[in-house]
Parts: C-alpha cells; structure tokens; sequence
C-alpha cells in the first residue's frame, strides 16, 4: 500500500467522528488491515445468522411525512456545476514502491484446500470460494457443467482488440473456455466500441496478468451470456470522440432482450472490477437478466458535463434485474444512482457511496418499469455507509424509497449516514404516501449463508478490499480510495484536461443569430448544448464562436440559438462543432506498462479435485488470492 494512503488514515479519524456517533465506525487506520478470514466467517449472532440486527418493533406508526418530498427522481442537474477545480496533488511524491509484480501461485496447487468457510446447504460450489450470491453457484468457464469437466484455456498474449491472442478471440469463442493473461496493458477498444460477451460459460481471469493487470478502455462492455464471471479486469470507458455513441457508451452492462427468451442472461457474477468514466450510465444490469452478483468492485466517476445528449449526467449503477446481490462495493463520484434499484428483489449490503451530488440509493417504483408489471418488491437493505463530498448539495439518507407497488416489504436498517435527521426510520427518506407502510422487522429477502458486517464495520472493509486487484491498485482506483478516505476530489467532466470538440457537423441551414446541421442523438427533452461555445470551424464565418441561448431538435437536426449575431452568417459551406470544457477531469489515463509472464498450468487442469473445484479453478483462486 502507497505511503500516501497510508498517510490519509489521520484524516480517517475525522470522517468517522462526524458519522453516527462515538464509535460508529472502527478506529482511523484499521481499514487497510487484512482481516484473518473473510467476513462473515466468524461466530454468527445467536438470533438468526448472517441476518442484520431487527429494528424497533414498533416503529412510530404516524411519523411527520417529509414536507417537501423530490417529485423527479432524476431531475436535470444545473448546467453550470463548479466542483473543485483544482484537486488535491499527490501529497507524497515519493511512494513506497510497488507490491510484487509478479505473484507466481504454486503451478500444482493443494488439491483439497480447506478454505475457511461453511459448506453450502444445497451441497453447490460458489464460482468464487465462500462467497454467498445469486448466480454464484454458475460453473462459469470451469467446464463443470459437462458430464466430463472440460474447459479450454485461451492464453491473452497480446494487447491487439482482435485477431489472434487478443480478449476478444477468447470472448468470442464457444464453449466452456477462461481468458488467462500472459500480458499486463491496456487493451484500447475504441474501434470496436463494444466488447459484446454473447456465448455462455465464460470466465475471465484478470488476476493471472502480471502487475499491474488489464484495463479496458474505449469501449462498453456488454454481457449477453449465461454463466460468467468476471474477476479484476479495469473498465475505463472513456470519452474518445470516436467509438460508441455517447448517448448509450455504458461502462459495463448486462443485457438480453425481452422478447427473446434464449437472450436473457442469467448466472453472471463480477468480482473485484474496476468500472469507471462511463459517459451514460457507468454500470447497468437491466431487468432482461436475472441471478447477478456485483462483489467488492469499485463503480466510479461516471463523466459529469461530457458528451451526453441529455447534458450532464454522470451516473452510478442502476440494477432492475430480479434477485441480485449488491455486497462490498465502492460507487464514488456521481450525481445520482449510487445505486438506482428498480426491482423486485435485490439485496444491498455493506456498500458504500461517497460523494453523490443528488442522493444515494434510489428505490424507484416498480411501476416505473413494465417488465415488472404485477410483481411486488421485495428489499433488502443493511449494513450501508453514505459519506457527504465536495459535491453533496442535498439532504444526505442512505437510501430515498419512492415505491408505491402494494404488498411490498422494504427492510433498510443499520445504515449509516450523514446530516440528515429521521429518528423514526434512520437513513431512510420516504417519497411517497406508502413507503413507511412497506417497512418490514426483518428481512424479506435472504441468501442461506449470507452474513452482513455491522455498517460501523463497512466503510473498513470496502477501502481495503473493493476493486481490482486490491494490492496492486492502478492509480486511479489509488486515487479514488485515498479521495474517499480524505474527503476530497470531485465529480469529473472528462479524462483529461484538452478541450472536447463534439458534436461536429456540416451547416443545414443558418440566419442572423442561429445555425442547424445533423448531429448523433439530438434530444428535444434536454438542452445539452445550453451555455456551451459554438464555433465555426470552416467554410463561411469559419474563426467565430458564440454562446449558445436555447436549442432545440428536429429528428437529428439541431438548431442552435446563440445569444448574439454572428458576424458573418455561415452557410451550407460551413462547418461548426462544440465546445466542452474540461478543466475538472480525471488527470488522463494511466500509462500500464506492458509486461510479460509465461503461464504454467497445471497437469491435468481439467481434473476434479475432493474440494469439487478442478485444478485449474484452484489455481485462479490463488492468483486471486495474491492480489486481494
């Protein structure tokens, strides 16, 4: 861990002290402590293992309804936002050196291991060892599934986006298969836009590369298969004027189609990622899949003031997929969504939100999505941490409940969050007239096996062990961690500091004080281009800029009002784009450099060993080991 992290422990004491009291949360310093086993594994309560402490049983039935509810659960943000422009440098500019690049896990590891943790009830193996989800019993890439295990091991030895060696020729392929990586980097996507997962039983293991891992960038990527799990790969989608549109430029999202029931995904599990600068939603699971798992990842920066049609947007994680898990997590650095959760039945636990510009979690109503049509909700919420940042502007709950749907049950307890006061459902805003009706005195929704740490216990747990590859950390899962703990940095509008020229097009037409021409995703509901600077860029008029006043769109025309009269009126010979500012951004992209490590599997990978687990699964689970 970099000496510079180690110095915001002192800055910790205070965070804590200003939560929930004396005691809220553990000592500064204790959460980069690897603990001895992993959570959950201790002694369970003696009234219900794994399950939250129950609130009062008899809460105030009547409490004084919020006065001034939020009426839009996604309300336009302002167009003019001014977080810090000027973020903390690196307080240490000598850091510790790095961990060791190059864990090498014993190439035939123990064939019994005996790891720390209950056997199943249901006499299933988790993907991932002692981790408890939905989905998490897929066999995902081990070959498992066949009455003869058998998988086929796809060697990534280069950082190409296609063709020979590359990620993709692995994703693409059929069958039972894992991706290992001989090749640390950053594989660049942007001319592909998309890194489409559409053949089932995939495993990608991003622990194998040597330090300091793999990163995605340029491109969304999309999960349209069962049985998949996904570990320590960085997604850092970006905003290159090229590529995928920016009105659906995703970082991560699963999803099917509802009218196909062979595409619905289902059984997809994600372990230590890293997802980040997603220009519409950062993470999205949609309602077309079902049985997921997002586990100690970091969800970050989604781009504020960018390329979006809708102008600012900078969103989380937004889940509407029936039974999922939500466990672990980090989400910083957003306006909203952090997360949205539009489904029937989710579980939230030990996560934790810092710096949301609106609120936290959102339960929006299920009536807000036809796929949902006739279910109730079923909710589980505990053991969460909200922390207030730079950019926080409104009241601060955990989570704000705006469902309407009878005969749901809500459970949102042992929470933790900061200035917002309501005795009689702590960290919980109720937005609409039932909300308080669908509280419930335990939870409805559980996972045999499921144990939640007390939120004092959370914010700890996530700092030392979300996103990829924990101990070997690129700098901007650094930065974000050393952020969260010092209560500094900002919602971004870009990667880096150059001006974004987008959109650009060709003029259509044109008067005294206006200009039009076809531009992707014009949306007639928002006014992204609002207050931004227009310049003619060739042609006729070429060298002048004017602010825009108003626009307004017709298909995917758009007119641009400005606020004073062009000096010389451009024609159909001219040319004018945007400008984005980009003064608050994330300071550019990391460079990974590119190194090489031959793997060595083991003999025989395909062999089941006692534990139920193959060979080749028990020699992942140590590279795993060695960067967590």
């Amino acid at each position: 861990m970099r000496a510079w992290i180690r110095k915001s422990l002192v800055v910790i004491a205070g965070v804590l002290l200003s939560l929930a009291g004396p005691g809220a949360l553990p000592s500064a310093g204790a959460w980069y402590a690897k603990p001895d086993k992993p959570p959950g594994q201790d002694k369970p309560p003696k009234d219900k293992p794994g399950k939250p402490p129950e609130p009062d049983p008899d809460p105030d039935p009547d409490p004084d309804p919020d006065p001034d509810p939020d009426p839009d659960p996604d309300p336009d943000p302002d167009p003019d936002p001014d977080p810090d422009p000027d973020p903390d440098p690196d307080p240490d500019p000598d850091p510790d050196p790095d961990p060791d690049p190059d864990p090498d896990p014993d190439p035939d590891p123990d064939p019994d291991p005996s790891p720390d943790c209950p056997d199943r009830t249901d006499g299933e193996l988790a993907i991932v060892p002692c981790a408890v989800g939905f989905g998490i019993t897929t066999p995902a890439g081990s070959g498992r599934n066949l009455s003869t295990p058998k998988t086929t091991v796809h060697r990534v030895t280069n950082l190409n986006s296609s063709g020979s060696g590359s990620l993709k020729a692995c994703t693409d392929a059929s069958g039972p298969r894992v991706c290992i990586f001989e090749t640390s980097g950053t594989i660049d996507l942007t001319d592909l836009g998309l890194l489409s997962i559409d053949n089932d039983y995939l495993t990608i293991a991003g622990q194998t590369a040597p330090s300091p891992g793999i990163t995605l960038i340029g491109a969304s990527l999309r999960i349209e298969a069962n049985d998949v799990l996904i570990q320590h790969i960085r997604v850092r989608t970006g905003d290159a004027v090229d590529g995928r549109t920016p009105g659906d430029r995703d970082g991560i999202y699963v999803i099917g189609k509802s009218d196909n029931p062979d595409r619905q995904p289902y059984n997809v599990v994600f372990d230590h990622i890293s997802v980040s600068w997603g220009i519409d939603e950062t993470f999205t699971v949609k309602d077309t899949a079902r049985d997921v798992s997002i586990l100690n990842s970091i969800v970050s920066e989604g781009l504020w003031y960018n390329m979006h049609p809708k102008g600012g947007h900078s969103k989380g994680l937004m889940i509407s997929a029936p039974t999922m898990l939500v466990k672990g997590n980090l989400i910083a650095h957003h306006d909203d969504r952090a997360p949205l959760e539009t489904t029937p039945s989710a579980i939230v636990v030990n996560n934790v939100t810092y710096n949301t510009r609106q609120v936290g979690m959102r339960l929006s109503p299920l009536s807000n999505n036809s796929a949902h049509d006739g279910k109730t909700r079923t909710t589980t919420i505990a053991g969460n941490v909200r922390l207030q940042g730079p950019n926080s502007d409104r009241e601060a709950p955990w989570v704000v409940i705006s469902e309407s749907r009878s005969g749901s049950k809500i459970y949102a307890e042992d929470n933790l969050c900061e200035n917002f006061d309501n005795p009689d459902w702590p960290c919980v805003k109720p937005d609409s007239s039932s909300a308080e009706s669908f509280r419930v005195s335990s939870p409805p929704l559980w996972i045999d096996g499921l144990e939640v740490i007390p939120a004092n216990q959370t914010l700890d747990y996530v700092l030392t062990h979300a996103g990829a590859r924990p101990r070997d950390r690129d700098e901007v899962d650094e930065r974000i961690i050393y952020e969260v703990a010092n209560r500094s940095g900002s919602i971004i509008n870009c990667v880096a500091g150059e001006t974004i020229l987008y959109p650009t097009a060709r003029v259509s037409s044109s008067g005294s004080s206006r200009v039009a021409g076809e531009i992707p995703d014009c949306d007639s509901s928002k006014t992204a281009y609002v207050g931004r600077e227009v310049e003619i860029y060739e042609g006729k008029g070429s060298g002048q800029s004017r602010k825009v006043k108003s626009q307004s769109c017709s298909g995917d025309v758009v007119t641009l009002n400005v606020e004073s009269d062009w000096g010389t009126v451009p024609d159909s010979s001219s040319s004018f784009r945007i400008h984005i500012p980009c003064d608050v951004n994330a300071g550019g992209w990391p460079d990974l450099p590119e190194n090489k490590r031959s793997l060595t599997l083991p003999e025989n990978y395909n062999e089941v060993t006692e534990s139920g687990y193959t060979k080749l699964e028990l020699w992942l689970q140590d590279y795993a080991k060695a960067v967590e």
